[in-house]
């Protein structure tokens, strides 16, 4: 049996892109990116992080990677959109000044957000 889809799951191109983002933080790669602080940099880069863990976990959790089924990589696409569309800003729902965010946790590596010119003491 094969699987009969149009159109691909997985963008090769794209997670390459993402990776060498967060290897160089190069924001040629992603021109929206030029417009960050160093916190939305922090908080793109976790996206990123975690899109590009989903890509993977798609096919080693359900053990089909290997067998033709395709990762999929619609969190990675959406991850960057939401990016791109706020154009430097923080993505709707994300502000963290906002109480009633959509934002995931923070591990220590990514510290916490600078508000009012000063780091939130832990």
């Amino acid at each position: 049996m094969a699987q009969i889809d149009p159109e691909p799951n997985y963008d090769h191109r794209l997670a390459e892109r993402v990776v060498v983002y967060l290897q160089t933080k190069d924001d040629r790669l992603f021109p929206f990116s030029r417009r960050f602080d160093a916190d939305r940099r922090r908080a793109f880069v976790r996206d990123l992080r975690e899109g590009l863990a989903e890509i993977t976990d798609s096919g080693s959790a359900r053990k089909t990677s290997a067998t033709g089924f395709l990762m999929s990589d619609a969190r990675l696409h959406d991850i960057v959109e939401e990016w791109e569309v706020a154009n430097g800003d923080w993505p709707r729902g994300s502000d963290p000044r906002n109480p009633d965010t959509s934002l995931g946790s923070v591990s220590a590596e990514d510290g916490l957000p600078d508000v009012d010119g000063g780091k939130i003491p832990s």
